[in-house]
């Protein structure tokens, strides 16, 4: 047990401790200032107003995400019976999650450039707009830009999980309910369903920790603008650690982020654990 304890204690309790050390001084004097960095904290409007945008972001990414995805899942499953076009289509699902998510932001902000992007050329084309959107510099639109490339990105992720849940639905039980007059929706809710909850709330969990420390993509479509509505927690932290320095009020900004997290993960956690015994 000592090698993967030390390990441990090296990578994470380390950190975790001189995280904490250096949240309850001042960083550029040295000086110890007990609570007053998390007392600002806790009165920092700009911090609440990147928990708000991350609250925004992480509900709107993992709401279209779960939904796209397992839609695609089921019409893939119900409709598509060739194994070399579930492969093709395997394939192409899995190009976008290998996509580093910096190249991603850069792919996004050229589509979503006024004057030359592309889908302002294509919505001008088709004669849906006059004039060019500002896509980025929006407060409703950036919202909107940063969510659809982690939509484009990892919804593939949650099609192939559900798609792979849908294989371990046992065929007789499919067959008695199609036997007893089971219509799509029924199959689907009171066969099908069961099978997947588990896979959707590990899959939530997944996507849950990577959406609420979103930063590459975020920090090269908009740099967190227009104003803070892009400004996530890790946009924010990145703002006062490394523009600022101010090390000591990022260090209890970041132990309070790990606070909000650590309970929704004990509430997601607490859901698993049930399905699992179940």
């Amino acid at each position: 047990m000592a090698p993967p304890v030390l390990l441990l204690a090296v990578l994470v309790a380390y950190p975790l401790i001189y995280n904490i050390g250096l949240s309850l001084r001042n960083y550029r004097t040295g000086e110890f200032v007990g609570l007053h960095n998390f007392a600002r904290a806790f009165g920092d409007p700009l911090l609440f107003a990147s928990l708000r945008a991350t609250g925004v972001y992480v509900t709107s990414a993992l709401a279209v995400e779960i939904v796209l995805g397992l839609s695609l899942a089921l019409l893939v499953h119900r409709t598509i019976r060739s194994g070399w076009a579930r492969t093709l289509i395997y394939l192409l699902f899995i190009i976008p999650m290998v996509t580093p998510p910096v190249s991603a932001g850069v792919i996004a902000r050229l589509i979503y450039t006024p004057t030359y992007g592309v889908l302002n050329a294509g919505l001008r084309a088709v004669g849906l707009i006059g004039e060019d959107i500002l896509w980025l510099s929006r407060a409703d639109t950036a919202m909107f830009a940063v969510v659809s490339v982690d939509v484009w990105q990892w919804m593939p992720f949650v099609f192939l999980v559900c798609f792979a849940g849908f294989q371990a639905v046992p065929q007789d039980a499919v067959e008695a309910a199609l036997v007893d007059g089971a219509g799509g929706w029924h199959l689907f809710r009171h066969i099908e369903f069961p099978y997947l909850s588990s896979l959707l709330l590990l899959v939530l969990i997944f996507r849950f920790t990577d959406t609420f420390r979103v930063f590459d993509h975020v920090l090269v479509l908009t740099g967190g603008g227009p104003g803070a509505t892009t400004e996530f927690l890790s946009v924010y932290l990145y703002r006062i650690a490394f523009k600022f320095f101010n090390l000591g009020y990022a260090a209890a900004v970041s132990l309070f982020v790990l606070a909000v997290s650590s309970l929704a993960f004990a509430i997601l956690g607490r859901y698993l654990g049930r399905e699992v015994a179940e």
